[in-house]
């Protein structure tokens, strides 16, 4: 996987940067994948990036990527609504903690 081509436009009212990006890859990216490129490009945390979108046609080997970037991951949850799938993969991570430090 490879990073083409980034756009960055600065967002002052939500104080983040807006990225579209190209991405060359022979299959179809996944979030984890493209979050860990972008951050590793931009030298940012990647629990700072929130990953908007990532849309390909059928047959190309490009993909367009959007993302918001933070300055920290506080900022990042102050902006941004957590979907659904987030909260559960959260609530679910919290639960094995717990179970884990019921065994020990």
């Amino acid at each position: 996987m490879e990073i083409k081509h980034i756009n960055e436009k600065k967002n002052l009212v939500f104080d983040r940067k807006e990225i579209e990006a190209k991405i060359i890859s022979e299959i179809s990216p996944s979030n984890k994948e493209v979050l860990t490129a972008i951050a590793k490009k931009l030298s940012v945390p990647e629990e700072a990036i929130k990953i908007r979108g990532i849309y390909g046609e059928f047959g190309s080997k490009e993909f367009e990527v959007q993302a918001n970037v933070y300055k920290s991951k506080a900022d990042k949850e102050k902006v941004e609504r957590k979907t659904k799938k987030e909260i559960e993969i959260e609530q679910k991570a919290a639960d094995e903690a717990k179970a884990k430090k019921g065994e020990e």
